[in-house]
């Protein structure tokens, strides 16, 4: 029965994709109406409670759409220890952190913006998030347009820099933010969100970029190969990029604005770029030509793409590295 509804899904595609318009329309739908995926497989509500995450809304004026967002302060505990198990198929990740505060050389101030990547949300990010407090940190996880709770319509990382710049404006003026400096973290899409705020924000003083995503008809191209196989092998990549292109424009997004590459090479900012050798949908070999002064990119191996959005024992030797060399 299995079989034969595979069979039914991919004799539609094909005869759906006869017409190449009418393909690139499908795949466009797909994209917009994709849900995201659900959390509780990585964090349940009550171990966020138990960490003491609170959330909170922020509401733009003259904006419909409400940006939800968890606060976390400092963390004080002596031990940090947490392990998060992926799988993909038959391979497996499994991401751990075991620190120890007497293992730190220094204690950080500031404040870290985490950022998470298409169809996940902030929930994704709090086992990070939870990293940073522990090492001095008071971390802002939002929501980005479309994704978990906050509403409207999905904005493939480009307009959402707009509302996370106000929010980060809100949380200043308000005085949840003062002193110290703000770094953004961004996991695959959230990485252009970061790199768009970084660019327009001289208040930014570094960005780390987990796994970034690649100019979106490539992203989408990349990961319909790898959880859509049979799919993709019948429909041309062509009407693939032309779909992600056509969801785009649906919600007013120029392809070009997607592309990371220009806007790393034109900023200042320091950054440091997390990348794995077994990445296929965000691939270090896409990134590792990059050459700037302000630019560091750390290589590990062995990690899938979903798995990159949590740091881990050998991330966490390459950050503190990476902020002692910039604070």
């Amino acid at each position: 029965m299995k079989a034969k509804s595979i069979l039914a899904r991919v004799l539609t595609v094909i005869s759906i994709c006869i017409v190449i318009p009418a393909c690139s329309q499908r795949i466009a739908s797909s994209i917009e109406k994709a849900e995201n995926f659900s959390f509780v497989d990585r964090i349940t509500p009550e171990r966020i409670k138990k960490l003491d995450f609170r959330k909170n809304e922020y509401c733009p004026s003259k904006k419909k759409v409400c940006i939800s967002y968890y606060y976390g302060s400092p963390l004080d505990e002596n031990n940090l220890n947490y392990s998060v198990t992926l799988n993909r198929g038959e391979r497996e990740n499994i991401v751990k952190i075991n620190l120890n505060r007497n293992s730190l050389d220094r204690s950080y101030f500031g404040t870290v913006v985490l950022l998470h990547g298409f169809r996940t949300s902030k929930e994704f990010m709090l086992d990070s998030a939870l990293y940073f407090r522990f090492l001095g940190f008071q971390v802002i996880v939002p929501d980005l347009l479309g994704h978990g709770d906050t509403g409207g319509r999905r904005k493939y990382g480009v307009d959402d820099s707009q509302y996370i710049s106000a929010l980060i404006d809100n949380l200043i003026e308000e005085g949840t933010i003062k002193g110290g400096k703000i770094y953004i973290v961004g996991s695959s899409m959230g990485a252009l969100t970061a790199s768009h705020i970084s660019t327009s924000r001289s208040d930014i003083s570094g960005i780390i970029l987990l796994a970034p995503m690649l100019q979106f008809d490539e992203a989408v191209y990349n990961y319909a190969k790898i959880d859509h196989p049979i799919l993709s092998r019948i429909i041309p990549e062509r009407d693939i990029r032309n779909g992600a292109i056509l969801a785009l424009r649906k919600s007013n997004i120029d392809l070009k604005d997607t592309n990371i590459k220009p806007l790393l090479k034109s900023s200042q900012t320091p950054t440091l770029l997390i990348l794995s050798d077994s990445d296929q949908i965000s691939p270090y070999t896409s990134y590792k030509q990059l050459k700037k002064d302000n630019i560091k990119i750390f290589k590990i191996n062995g990690r899938f793409h979903p798995s990159m959005n949590t740091i881990g024992n050998i991330e966490h030797n390459a950050i503190v590295k990476w902020l002692n060399t910039i604070q």
